[in-house]
């Protein structure tokens, strides 16, 4: 019979202790990916609905519920009149949400009261991203 070296389970040991510390560190990295990509999500989505609304904020008035539901419902669904049961591009994010300020020589859409939820933290979104277009000028037709 032979005799076990002392040193023979220290491998397993060892590759337990780096395993548990290796899959924190990959978690944390998915997390932080997830967020900036939710994030960059939210950003373009603002921009398309700021674009959309300055484009056709010279046909609407600032007042017009129609047109600034048609923008919350653009940057929030990415379509101006969404089918029913339709799901919003981040989840938990709702046309309540999203703030439409129509001025005399621009547009601006912003988002408030939203909190991106990644895995083990809440990142408040408190007024940003924010976006605001020039209104388009039409000229005589």
């Amino acid at each position: 019979m032979t005799r076990r070296k002392p040193q023979a389970g220290s491998a397993l040991i060892e590759f337990a202790a780096s395993l548990i510390l290796l899959s924190a560190l990959f978690t944390g990295i998915f997390q932080i990916g997830y967020t900036f990509y939710s994030y960059q999500r939210l950003e373009n989505s603002v921009r398309a609905g700021a674009r959309y609304a300055s484009l056709r904020s010279n046909a609407a008035s600032a007042d017009d519920a129609g047109f600034t539901q048609a923008v919350r419902n653009l940057v929030v669904y990415a379509d101006p009149a969404p089918a029913p049961g339709s799901k919003p591009l981040i989840t938990g994010l709702a046309p309540g949400n999203v703030d439409v300020t129509v001025a005399d020589k621009s547009t601006t859409v912003s988002i408030h009261g939203f909190e991106l939820d990644s895995m083990f933290a809440k990142v408040k979104l408190a007024g940003r991203p924010t976006v605001t277009f020039p209104s388009a000028k039409r000229g005589p037709q």
